[in-house]
């Protein structure tokens, strides 16, 4: 026995396998609960793994140990080892780092031999970049994500602790930068491994774990690096800017107002009905670019489907606008303006649908207020969705925005009004059904002051 053991982890590691979780039997469940719990983060399981996997395009990478007999049932399988990948966007994974247990810190070749294996599962598709979240003026996760050939994004996140900006590279050059793309599994778990190699996965992970671990280990606490959320700053096409600003604003000022029960369960549900009907007639959102005077369909800015004539209830809402309006403007705090034409549009918005971060007006454009009427079918067959919205204000003749925004989940049948100029976004929209009928509807505008 003592000659196979010529290297510390050998004997350990031959008996390690990788696998791939996306969907969790009871056995696999109990084995991950009892891999948390070993860790001393048994609150991983119900705060980050489960809720991602449950919004899908995640997978789980495992080291595991099988019992050796036999070798199924429960404690039949023995996890060592766990990196999780996360879908934020079209092409754009976040990953964790891979969690290990402290009897394993030092085992790089498995650490790398996971590490590699979920590389691998993104990289199949060329166009997939791996996404960090890291604190403003990070030191050493810097240098080691810059150095494997990260770069850092104008993309902010802003937690109540501190700004993180994206760090993003392509899944493939970071397998060719950490000298993984020639290696196989076996190969890393022999620790079969030339010397640089080791030395730059040794440095990646351990930063990696180490700057994450605050995160996850204790509540409350500052982290060099955090979870990337689906639907944040980096999960929109094109690295929407999302945190950031210019200027604070106190979180208790108003930039928008909800009004609840707008149409009522009957009309709501007509309007519904009227919409679905009319499935055939949506057509590819459009956008005004900015220096353009022509509308266009960018789905790097906005991916949605929009229905300009709608019939009776166009006269329903502009009473309904009208019948808001007044007091509306007096909670925002906003002069009253003579009213000019109200533009009046649905828009449906179904399974990776969004609209990036923009305002509907500028200093020179008579849209002044903005709308949107939330309506779905019930139960709610969608997630996200979220509207966004940033108070905003004109400085040196520029739109500037604050660091800080009011996010609104979808509530039917309410109406949200908020001053044109601010900056919003809808953030990405899940629909696992992919039904037309399943989607988040809006009827959304614009009232213009009279020129």
């Amino acid at each position: 026995m003592a000659g196979d053991l010529r290297r510390f982890f050998d004997h350990r590691n031959r008996s390690i396998r990788i696998d791939l979780f996306e969907e969790l039997s009871d056995q696999a469940l109990a084995a991950l609960r009892s891999f948390t719990r070993r860790i001393g983060a048994p609150h991983l399981m119900d705060e980050i793994i489960l809720p991602k996997l449950r919004e899908g395009d995640s997978q789980l990478l495992v080291a595991v140990q099988d019992r050796p007999w036999p070798p199924w049932g429960l404690g039949a399988r023995h996890i060592v080892g766990l990196c999780q990948s996360h879908l934020v966007a079209d092409d754009s994974y976040a990953l964790s780092a891979v969690y290990v247990t402290d009897e394993d810190l030092t085992n790089i070749g498995m650490i790398s031999a996971v590490f590699k294996e979920a590389l691998d599962q993104l990289a199949v598709n060329p166009r997939a970049e791996v996404c960090y979240l890291v604190g403003e003026g990070s030191t050493l996760v810097d240098h080691v994500l810059t150095k494997t050939g990260m770069k850092k994004s104008d993309d902010v996140f802003v937690t109540w602790s501190g700004r993180y900006y994206t760090y993003r590279a392509l899944a493939s050059d970071v397998l060719r930068n950490l000298g993984l793309d020639n290696l196989s599994v076996p190969d890393l778990l022999a620790h079969d491994i030339a010397p640089d190699v080791l030395e730059k996965n040794a440095l990646y992970h351990g930063a990696l774990y180490l700057g994450n671990r605050a995160e996850w280990a204790l509540d409350r606490a500052i982290s060099e690096i955090i979870q990337l959320v689906r639907g944040g700053h980096a999960g929109k096409p094109g690295g929407t800017p999302g945190g950031t600003g210019q200027w604070a604003f106190d979180p208790a000022d108003l930039v928008e107002v909800e009004y609840a029960n707008v149409l009522g369960e009957a009309q709501s549900q007509e309007l519904m009905n009227f919409l679905i009907e009319n499935e055939n007639n949506f057509v590819s959102a459009t956008v005004v670019e900015s220096g353009s005077e022509t509308t266009t369909v960018n789905e790097k800015l906005r991916r949605s489907k929009t229905l300009d004539k709608l019939g009776k209830f166009e006269a329903i809402f502009a009473e309904k606008i009208k019948e808001h309006l007044q007091p509306a403007l007096q909670k925002l705090g906003e002069k009253e303006f003579p009213i000019g034409r109200i533009e009046i549009q649905a828009t449906a918005s179904n399974d990776g649908d969004y609209f990036r971060l923009h305002p509907d007006s500028d200093a020179n454009d008579t849209r002044t207020l903005s709308f949107v009427y939330f309506l779905h079918n019930k139960p709610r067959r969608f997630s996200g969705g979220e509207l966004r919205i940033f108070k905003t204000r004109l400085m040196d003749g520029q739109l500037a925005r604050a660091d800080q925004s009011h996010t609104l989940s979808p509530r039917h049948d309410s109406m949200v009004f908020f001053p044109s100029r601010n900056q919003h976004e809808v953030l990405p929209v899940r629909v696992p059904t992919k039904q037309f009928a399943d989607s988040r509807f809006t009827i959304n505008g614009w009232i213009h002051r009279s020129a």
